[in-house]
């Protein structure tokens, strides 16, 4: 069943051409400065705020969430690395199963350790395939995860993997380089992955540019993710290229 979150982001895709997401790691700095920066992409262009990492540390993690739901209205998004990053208080999670990788307890221990979770909080889920994708190195979801990345330059295999994701009955599908990936996610994956499934498409890690952005936009993304970048730079007129750029401003 489709949530209200989901909807609404579903909802939006009929007036742009694909959602513009920022990932907040609770683990770069102060919990004021990721605050801080969830604010600026909120007031900048961002369609929903997405809270996680593949390893958080913070303690501070559901102070973070219930500031960032004080100050805003966007929703805000868990995009958790494991069950133990599931708390109370935000609005819908990444409800993920890692299947580009091999390794049971990313494609269904820690999910059903989670979902008692998830449930008693009264998350809303978004039912996601997770695929990571060489990058040029190794990323922290590589080695947390003990998988290897799907191959870069065999778009095929990720649509493969796509297209299991829908005849299992997830509705999302997020290609994923890596936080600090070296590489993004080649056009041409996108691109096929996109002719392969009608899943809503999203795409991350790497993208350093509004111009990078805009062709996985083109190649049929329906929404992208930047996080790292925003950490460092800090800049509201930066949040606002981006969002002209996945909107089709």
């Amino acid at each position: 069943m489709i949530g209200k979150i989901e909807s609404s982001l579903v909802e939006g895709l009929k007036t742009r051409m694909a959602l513009f997401f920022v990932l907040l790691d609770p683990d770069s700095g102060s919990t004021e400065h990721v605050v801080e920066c969830g604010l600026k992409a909120a007031k900048h262009g961002a369609d929903a705020l997405l809270l996680g990492g593949s390893f958080v540390g913070n303690a501070n993690f559901t102070k973070i969430s219930a500031e960032l739901k004080k100050e805003t209205s966007l929703p805000i998004i868990l995009f958790p690395g494991g069950c133990s990053h599931v708390v109370p208080g935000p609005d819908a999670i990444l409800f993920t199963t890692l299947l580009s990788g091999r390794n049971p307890q990313y494609l269904i221990d820690e999910q059903v350790k989670g979902a008692v979770l998830v449930k008693g909080f009264g998350i809303e889920a978004l039912p996601t395939a997770y695929l990571l994708v060489e990058s040029g190195k190794t990323t922290a979801v590589e080695f947390i995860s003990n998988t290897r990345p799907l191959p870069s330059d065999k778009p095929g295999i990720a649509a493969a993997h796509a297209m299991a994701a829908e005849l299992l009955g997830l509705r999302w599908v997020y290609l994923e380089a890596g936080s600090g990936a070296q590489n993004p996610v080649p056009t041409q994956m996108v691109q096929v992955v996109r002719a392969s499934t009608p899943l809503k498409l999203i795409v991350g890690g790497g993208i350093r540019t509004p111009k990078e952005a805009r062709e996985r936009v083109l190649a049929g993304a329906d929404a992208i993710v930047i996080g790292n970048l925003f950490e460092k730079e800090k800049d509201p007129a930066l949040f606002i290229e981006f969002a002209n750029a996945v909107h089709g401003g």
